[in-house]
């Protein structure tokens, strides 16, 4: 694992950012099933409250990030990390910022959505103490709900 490697979040708003955001890989999303990763989908859960995050290393987005407030909870579904990028400990750092989003923002439970045979995104809610809650979604109920309880 390469140590000391940044990462920045970066909340993305304008049509240019999120073209940027919807292109960074057109593979991001192949375990996402019941997700079309492009900007028409991007700017309808725009619309749905969701907020669109860029995970950057440098000026290269390595992965995407959604949040959406949702009563005491905040919904969060991330893509992948960009394979070149893999092993960095990335994935951990964006669990740490939703955990750290949650608890400034007062919110009792992050909420993660994760593809049911993403192993490698269940195994990250695992380590980080999430449990499945039972609910599936998707068409083909592919997309699994897990919860974390935010430590105050």
């Amino acid at each position: 694992m390469t140590e000391n490697l940044s990462l920045s979040i970066e909340e993305v708003s304008s049509d240019k950012e999120i073209k940027e955001v919807a292109d960074f890989d057109v593979q991001v999303f192949t375990d996402f099933k019941d997700f079309e990763w492009n900007i028409d989908y991007i700017k309808k859960e725009i619309q749905n409250g969701w907020r669109v995050y860029a995970a950057k290393h440098g000026k290269e987005t390595v992965a995407a990030l959604m949040m959406k407030k949702d009563q005491n909870k905040l919904l969060t579904i991330n893509t992948p990390i960009k394979i070149a990028y893999q092993g960095n400990g990335f994935s951990h750092r964006i669990k740490e910022y939703y955990e750290e989003r949650a608890d400034q923002d007062g919110f009792e439970l992050v909420v993660n959505y994760c593809p049911i045979d993403n192993f490698r995104m269940i195994a990250l809610n695992e380590s980080h103490g999430y449990r499945k809650t039972g609910n599936n979604f998707g068409s083909n109920l592919g997309i699994e709900e897990w919860e974390k309880k935010v430590i105050k």
